[in-house]
């Protein structure tokens, strides 16, 4: 499974453009195994720089659906709706590891930083 990580800005007074494109898109998304796990608002922010109001949070099953997705003739025609109506857009696709893959992968990585005598540099100078 991948999830695609959506954070954008609704451009003011393209509002109704936006809303358009997400009546539309549903049903591709639907078409390519897709499903929106998630989409809000941000009410606030804690940590970095990230600006963007809104987040949206879409699943697919296998990375080829969102290739599929991106290549389907109704979604390039819808597409440029959603880029006229957003800006500040960033787009991130991750990938599952799950939590014990990455706590071994990270894991390693700190044994080999104490076999190379990076260890202080690494996580005490963090």
């Amino acid at each position: 499974m991948i999830i695609v990580l959506n954070l954008f800005d609704i451009v003011s007074g393209k509002e109704a453009i936006y809303a358009e494109y997400l009546r539309r898109v549903g049903p591709i998304l639907e078409r390519h195994h897709a499903r929106v796990l998630f989409y809000g608002r941000t009410r606030a922010r804690f940590l970095g720089s990230c600006s963007q109001e809104y987040c949206g949070l879409i699943a697919y099953e296998d990375p080829m659906d969102l290739a599929r997705f991106s290549r389907d003739l109704e979604f390039i025609e819808i597409k440029r709706m959603r880029d006229g109506s957003t800006q500040n857009y960033v787009l991130t696709v991750v990938e599952e590891i799950g939590l014990a893959d990455a706590i071994l992968e990270f894991d390693d990585e700190y044994h080999d930083s104490r076999r190379d005598g990076r260890v202080g540099e690494s996580i005490e100078g963090s």
